[in-house]
């Protein structure tokens, strides 16, 4: 339970009154837990579409789940896809690149990934059939926090310095398959009420889930040829990159499952 709060507090910005000790132990042993952190920052946001869709229409539903997801993280990983952004297209030296995503200074790479990132997403999300948009609003959170275990486990930390650096490199493939179990039984529980046929749930479960692990690592594979590894904003960036996939998955497929 610590290492489900200490996750819950790092990549939320619920207010959990507890104090608990940052270590590599617990951050490695909590990362099984990211899609359930995942789905408790989608609950909100689906929550907002569902009462807001019959209410005022798809496009104020769209734009508030999209805003209460931005909310609930903080822009945290907004944050990440901006500065990775700004590091990857300067096309400078890989000491640059990563000088570049660690300055404060939004540049106008950044700013583009952030705007981009948001209105994929509303675009997605109103395009969603009805039936559909819930559950795509409830499962990209889930899948992008899984996706971001194999990002870390693939990959070393770009930077030699200690910091996030030293949690992240001990994540491994152990870490990466619990989280994937997670995920997977929180995606199927999500999907089970959405009148699927058992064909239809299996192939979209393991679609999406095939999807996200595969993004992940390719983007893994090109940043340690770019930068020599992975950072925290890459980690921010795997999320927001696999939750617009997982969208684009719904958007794609939805009308034709059986």
């Amino acid at each position: 339970m610590r290492s489900l709060i200490l996750m819950i507090q790092f990549m939320t910005r619920y207010p959990i009154p507890l104090e608990i000790e940052f270590t590599a132990e617990r951050f490695v042993r909590g990362m099984k837990w990211m899609p359930l952190v995942g789905l408790l920052v989608a609950l909100p946001a689906a929550g907002a579409l569902s009462l807001l869709d019959p209410l005022l229409g798809r496009e104020i539903g769209a734009l508030a789940a999209v805003i209460v997801l931005i909310l609930i993280t903080g822009g945290l990983h907004l944050d990440g896809i901006a500065d990775t952004a700004d590091g990857l297209f300067s096309y400078r030296s890989r000491e640059r690149m990563l000088a570049i995503m660690r300055d404060s200074t939004l540049g106008t790479n950044g700013v583009t990934a952030i705007v981009l990132s948001v209105l994929v997403k509303f675009v997605l999300v109103k395009n969603i059939p009805a039936a559909g948009a819930i559950c795509a609003v409830l499962a990209a959170p889930v899948l992008g926090r899984m996706a971001l275990t194999w990002h870390s486990a693939v990959a070393r930390y770009a930077r030699e310095e200690r910091g996030i650096g030293e949690y992240v490199n001990q994540t491994g493939l152990t870490q990466a398959i619990a989280a994937t179990l997670v995920s997977l039984l929180l995606v199927t529980a999500i999907l089970g009420p959405a009148g699927l046929s058992p064909s239809g749930l299996v192939l979209l479960v393991l679609l999406l889930h095939g999807s996200a692990i595969l993004l992940a690592l390719l983007f893994a594979a090109y940043l340690k040829r770019r930068l020599g590894g992975i950072t925290g904003d890459t980690i921010g960036a795997t999320i927001e990159l696999v939750e617009i996939a997982a969208l684009l998955v719904f958007l794609c497929t939805w009308t034709s499952l059986p």
